[in-house]
């Protein structure tokens, strides 16, 4: 795929193009392929300053109505069946009752641990130190608290392997009460090195190593891995245990893996803001999904979600969240995830950004909200900017994050990466054709090509594509887009119809104070663009060097700091 649209070359061959266009129909694969034909063959008829040019051209009769037909194809098609994931698929999971019997267990569980439902939880091998707690409790002479870890051995190679306690409470639906026991293998993230280095001041190679053996690795692994030498590791270890204040490796592992519980299951706030998805029934009786991140006590912040992830957080933003005292309120905005569409902005796009404050009101209500800061991620700034605009009694600030700016020259869409420029030109000019060119994006993702609709956003040698690359952010973008698209492509084509035009309306006449923070290498909006529109709307702003649209994700504590310090500068 290339990198950038090509101005000065001819049209492609109609033939390729509409061949792609039916191909795609059947084969989500050459997604791909369609983008570039069609952004060639739609630059090259609309001449070189379409929104300034009258009576511009654009593509020809015969390519919109093949476009138009693909897209009767794609639907008629229906979209193929995406399996639900859940946690189980994940993780070792064990479901145990309080007489101590197995009620079901996730595969990973039966794979590693051997486990199966209807077996006594003893029957595993375990640690003596550990069958004795675990009898202890069966039998009702202890009672067990959440966090508590327990170490477990896998069939076979006998390694080690720690499983936290994650619940209590009726497990079985007897009323008898009951526990879930969770493994923690392959979730390590950045949260636990950093908590690693601040508690214990762990250097960044010792931390690798205890990271390591967490997975039940021993010091030949680690050296083949690492390239490092046993003796070198050997001397890091006896360095880790006098920091962590430990005698044994038994003694380690079980430090390392309650950190999991200090992250996961540190405060009940913690827990419930960490995946529940609530609904709300708004007044035309349309369901709204929300997810609320931090303590029940803090700062109320509305997230409104772009148009690409969802209300979705890596655990250290979860965490920082937390240690901040910033409730984030995220609704799903209608079509998007599990939230009714909303015939009216289905119909009429315009009135989408009215249409989403409106159900804001009584939403907040219910929550008791009277007062928050609009936080607008990407294309859901011009939603914050429109709630602050209507409602200054609610809105005491606005913070964009890689926020939208209103497009008012060619040379904003200009500067997009290839796949932005395409989508945004399609969605200001030929906004007939957009519908077509979703739709099959979203049928690239159902088919298995989430890592290929990813990789096309983000260019390779990007930070944000560095940043995709790692295994956490990566799942959790993964998570997102599989999310957003479940209802189709309509919510998609709601946003494309704002973000792609002049929408600063919405921000006249505000009183709240306004932040932007952007990256300097984001792919949709430029600094200068940014720039100029802050200095025009007198708002405040602020880029990150070497960050690109994943600002949120790259500079979590910083962004969130600002938000905190808005919301303490300006809550009353």
């Amino acid at each position: 795929m290339v990198d950038s649209i090509d101005t000065t070359q001819d049209a492609p061959d109609q033939t390729s193009l509409i061949q792609t266009i039916y191909e795609v129909a059947v084969d989500p694969h050459v997604y791909d392929r369609l983008v570039d034909l069609w952004g060639q063959h739609l630059l090259a008829t609309l001449g070189d300053n379409p929104l300034q040019e009258e009576g511009t051209t654009g593509p020809s009769s015969e390519i919109a109505e093949h476009l138009l037909r693909s897209f009767e194809i794609l639907d008629r098609l229906g979209r193929q069946e995406q399996p639900s994931p859940t946690p189980t698929q994940e993780r070792a999971e064990i479901r145990i009752s309080r007489r101590g019997e197995i009620i079901s267990c996730s595969p990973l569980a039966s794979e590693v641990l051997g486990a199966h439902p209807g077996d006594a939880l003893l029957d595993l091998a375990v640690s003596a130190e550990t069958a004795t707690r675990l009898s202890q409790e069966i039998s009702g002479k202890e009672t067990g608290y959440p966090g508590e870890v327990f170490v477990f051995f896998a069939k076979g190679d006998k390694h080690p392997y720690p499983m936290v306690r994650e619940l209590s409470g009726d497990t079985d639906g007897s009323g008898a009460g009951g526990f879930v026991l969770a493994g923690l293998h392959n979730r390590w993230t950045e949260a636990h090195d950093q908590i690693l280095r601040q508690m214990f001041g762990l250097t960044a190679a010792e931390t690798r190593v205890a990271r390591e053996l967490l997975t039940g690795a021993n010091l030949r692994d680690i050296a083949e891995t690492t390239g490092r030498s046993v003796d070198t590791l050997r001397t890091q270890l006896k360095a880790i245990r006098r920091k962590t204040y430990t005698a044994n490796q038994q003694q380690l592992v079980r430090i390392m893996t309650g950190l999991e519980a200090l992250i996961k299951t540190g405060s009940p706030e913690t827990q419930n803001a960490a995946g529940s998805e609530h609904v709300f029934i708004l007044q035309d009786g349309r369901k709204m999904a929300y997810r609320i991140f931090g303590p029940e006590r803090g700062t109320a912040c509305l997230f409104i979600h772009n148009m690409l992830n969802g209300p979705n957080f890596p655990p250290e933003v979860i965490q920082e969240m937390q240690n901040l005292g910033l409730r984030f309120i995220c609704p799903v905005r209608p079509g998007f995830g599990t939230s009714d569409m909303d015939p009216v902005s289905k119909k009429t796009p315009a009135e989408a950004p009215d249409r989403f404050c409106a159900d804001m009101l009584p939403f907040l209500e219910h929550l008791g909200c009277s007062k928050l800061l609009a936080i607008g991620h990407m294309s859901g700034a011009l939603f914050a900017f429109r709630l602050a605009q209507l409602h200054p009694e609610l809105v005491q600030g606005v913070f964009n994050i890689s926020g939208a700016v209103p497009i008012t020259e060619m040379a904003q869409i200009r500067a997009m990466h290839y796949r932005q420029q395409v989508m945004a030109m399609t969605a200001r000019f030929t906004p007939r054709m957009l519908p077509t060119l979703l739709r099959a994006g979203i049928a690239q993702i159902d088919a298995g090509g989430v890592e290929g609709f990813l990789n096309a956003l983000y260019r390779p040698g990007t930070p944000d594509r560095a940043l995709a690359e790692r295994p956490e952010h990566r799942d959790t973008l993964f998570k997102g887009f599989r999310q957003i698209v479940q209802q189709g492509h309509w919510s998609f084509a709601i946003d494309s119809h704002h973000v792609v035009r002049d929408w600063s309306d919405f921000c006249s006449n505000l009183t709240q104070p306004v932040t932007l923070v952007y990256g300097e290498a984001d792919p949709v909006v430029t600094p200068v663009s940014v720039q100029k529109f802050a200095t025009r709307m007198g708002f405040n702003s602020h880029c990150y060097s070497g960050v690109g649209q994943l600002v949120l994700y790259q500079e979590p504590t910083d962004v969130l700091q600002r938000i905190a310090s808005m919301a303490r500068a300006n809550f009353r």
